[in-house]
């Protein structure tokens, strides 16, 4: 099934390309408020939230309480990388995690053995976040995405640093179109639990494993949703 892109994930796109090829803004700098960047796009604040909820989702900014949306520092890891370079691909849901599968699987093995005490300690610190939004019943995708974004970074490799956001992205923006997150909620503590034991231990058998587990389980339970729409 074809599903062409929201108005949302247009205005991220026009967003991100004026951070991104433009340079119109620079890492640290506070975006223009809400009101502002509407009127800029022609659309809705609540359209403009959910672009800037997806660019937070790639690493291309922060949204700090109180305070407002900033470039994020990771945006040097998307200089290579054209727009919709995995979004315009046709593929399954269950496709990008059994990607995630091969991928995250190494990359935790690799954080265990190369990563640095404070690596392992920010992935730690994600990890709780994480749990906490679970237990609260709160979005959680941002911090989840931070979470095995600190796993590709502390595995010190360029490649899973540059090619990971991008997944992130696509099985993103797919569960929020087909409203599928909380199917994977359940199965998420117990899994994260598991990988952190891992990384704290320096075990990499450990954390691999559990992280192999923990993308089999959400592969599991999107087969039994029967998740396996194309999206493209």
């Amino acid at each position: 099934m074809r599903i062409k892109k929201s108005l949302a994930e247009y205005t991220a796109d026009a967003l991100g390309e004026q951070i991104v090829v433009q340079k119109k803004y620079k890492t640290g700098d506070q975006l223009p408020n809400e009101i502002e960047l509407a009127r800029e796009f022609s659309v809705s604040r609540a359209t403009l939230r959910e672009a800037i909820r997806i660019l937070a989702v790639q690493g291309l900014l922060t949204v700090e309480r109180g305070r407002g949306t900033f470039v994020n520092g990771e945006v040097k890891n998307y200089k290579d990388v054209q727009f919709g370079d995995i979004g315009s691909l046709r593929m399954k849901l269950i496709d990008l995690f059994e990607l995630r599968r091969i991928f995250e699987t190494e990359a935790v093995r690799m954080a265990c053995e190369r990563g640095t005490d404070e690596e392992i300690q920010e992935i730690l610190e994600a990890g709780a976040r994480v749990a906490g939004c679970i237990n609260r019943r709160v979005d959680r995708t941002v911090e989840d995405q931070k979470f095995h974004h600190a796993i590709a970074v502390a595995s010190h490799n360029e490649f899973m640093v540059h090619l990971m956001p991008m997944v992130y992205r696509a099985v993103s923006e797919t569960l929020m179109r087909f409203g599928t997150d909380e199917i994977l909620a359940q199965g998420t503590l117990n899994d994260h639990a598991l990988i952190m034991e891992g990384l704290e231990r320096r075990d990499a058998a450990l954390a691999g494993s559990a992280m192999y587990i923990h993308m089999a389980h959400a592969i599991i339970s999107l087969k039994a949703a029967n998740v396996d729409e194309e999206v493209v």
